[in-house]
């Protein structure tokens, strides 16, 4: 016997297909709680289910003392290329700006200097940055940067301008190959209050080690990403090329570097 069908479940059908069908175009302003309350004679709780369902698709963003607005902008990055935050956002014609809010320098923590390789009591430089496009909060930075590499630039204004265009342009450095590992996380407090979204709201981890071209490590970072505004893409090869060495179409690897 089939399952009903819950009331939630049912208004989210209804507001995916109006916002799908453009009821409510790009940027548009959506009707609040209170208001769907009464359109649908249901709870609040009932209609905050399905607006839950709709934030976590993607379809709908909240922007902090404004409101509720339609999206259907998804920024796409491709995780198999190594690009700057800065110019992912000029490729979407979006405008980078970032805050620092933490910035220092002290000796690598036990379980970072063994990620980055570095000898006991090595300095690095750490830095935790909020970064915007078109003024709204995307991602959390949560970056280790070997001092000896990171030293040239870390009295530049990281706030107006990409490291990585900086470490060109001011070093020999070179950027060569990275390990990326994508999780699934929650929201805790910090993720609330910085990228503007409830507790507990789907978010992506993304863990990053950065070496230069002549395998030295120049970065490991632990970045938050919001979900229902980036995400990651990719290509596999056909199945029958790799039949006879995986049993599944995707090689899952474990590399245990962090």
């Amino acid at each position: 016997m089939d399952q009903p069908v819950p009331k939630y479940y049912k208004i989210y059908e209804k507001l995916l297909k109006q916002i799908r069908q453009g009821k409510y175009s790009e940027n548009n302003l959506f009707p609040s709680d209170t208001e769907l309350v009464k359109k649908f004679r249901v709870s609040r709780g009932t209609v905050r289910e399905a607006i839950k369902l709709l934030f976590q698709q993607g379809y709908l963003v909240r922007e902090q003392g404004k409101g509720t607005f339609v999206t259907y902008k998804k920024i796409q990055q491709d995780p198999d290329r190594l690009i700057g935050f800065t110019q992912l956002m000029r490729q979407h014609n979006i405008k980078p700006t970032a805050l620092i809010i933490e910035k220092e320098i002290l000796p690598a923590p036990a379980h970072t200097g063994h990620i980055m390789n570095l000898e006991n009591g090595e300095k690095v430089v750490r830095i935790v940055r909020l970064r915007f496009g078109d003024n709204q909060p995307l991602i959390i930075e949560r970056s280790f940067f070997s001092y000896k590499l990171f030293e040239p630039i870390i009295n530049m204004n990281l706030e107006t301008n990409s490291i990585y265009e900086l470490l060109y342009e001011h070093t020999d450095t070179r950027l060569g190959d990275a390990n990326q590992r994508i999780e699934a996380i929650s929201a805790g407090q910090q993720e609330q209050e910085l990228l503007e979204v409830e507790l507990s709201t789907p978010l992506l981890l993304i863990k990053r080690l950065i070496h230069t071209d002549f395998g030295a490590v120049f970065q490991y970072s632990e970045d938050v990403y919001r979900s229902d505004r980036i995400n990651f893409y990719t290509k596999t090869v056909p199945y029958s090329i790799d039949r006879d060495h995986h049993t599944l179409p995707l090689e899952l690897e474990d590399h245990n570097i962090f």
